[in-house]
């Protein structure tokens, strides 16, 4: 047995003979095992298999190799992501969007780090596409009714409702919370003195990262967007002169009385 062998590491490959793609695939690899913060030039050229000269043949540092990392972690996110398409419902839309936006993050968190930590460090390509997105997603919302300032405000809360929602799942899943497991949290106090909570806790983690957690949260959201698009119809509006008219109603002016003769 070669020493390689019995260190369970791989033997050294040709030089010349790994591409650049290769060396992504195995970055996401070590990333996954480990963590983006441990991934570095060495433990990657070992994972592969070659010298580490092979790989800054490609990557100068390890910055790029991040940089080239988070480019096809955009490209994954868009790929999954539903289409817009005018003929669904803003409320299905939003809904359809967001909750496979949760699973993307769930599913891979190399991929969630890319994305919530590397915003600022997106190529232009990546950049353009996201906002594509975005732009897709808050004109879809103004052709349903919501007023130009009002989309983007929809598309910003459940945004972040949503994102909070994953990064602190993750949060709690690393620290092993009891909160996130309605057995384990029924051992974490005598719950006697707290009626209302030993009533609820067998039934619900109190971490409200369930996914009944989210959809409760994104069917609310949406009825208050609902509710946010009615009040927009029923807002007094400008009239050409300047005066406020309701939506939906026309005024007449009432004519002033005519003088008597005489008076």
């Amino acid at each position: 047995m070669t020493k390689a062998d019995s260190t369970g590491t791989r033997k050294r490959r040709q030089r010349n003979s790994i591409n650049a793609e290769e060396i992504l695939g195995g970055a996401f690899e070590v990333a996954r095992r480990t963590s983006l913060d441990q991934l570095s030039m060495p433990i990657l050229a070992e994972h592969l298999g070659v010298g580490v000269t092979s790989i800054y043949w490609y990557f100068r540092k390890k910055e790029e190799l991040l940089n080239a990392m988070t480019d096809i972690a955009v490209d994954k996110n868009l790929r999954l992501t539903p289409e817009i398409r005018a003929d669904d419902t803003w409320q299905n839309m939003l809904s359809s969007h967001f909750r496979v936006q949760r699973e993307i993050h769930r599913e891979d968190e190399v991929l969630s780090d890319l994305l919530f930590i590397r915003t600022s460090t997106y190529s232009r390509e990546a950049t353009r596409r996201t906002m594509e997105l975005v732009e897709s997603m808050v004109a879809k919302l103004v052709a349903d009714g919501f007023t130009p300032d009002n989309a983007m405000m929809v598309y910003s809360a459940i945004g972040v409702y949503t994102r909070g929602s994953i990064i602190h799942e993750r949060i709690l899943r690393l620290a092993n919370a009891p909160t996130t497991d309605a057995a384990r949290q029924r051992h974490m106090t005598d719950w006697s003195h707290l009626p209302v909570l030993d009533g609820l806790i067998d039934g619900h983690p109190i971490s409200g990262t369930s996914d009944e957690d989210f959809e409760f949260g994104i069917a609310r959201l949406i009825c208050g967007f609902e509710v946010l698009l009615r009040e927009q119809s029923q807002r007094p509006r400008k009239t050409s002169r300047g005066s406020t008219a309701a939506r939906g109603t026309t005024t007449a002016r009432k004519a002033p009385a005519r003088k008597k003769a005489g008076s």
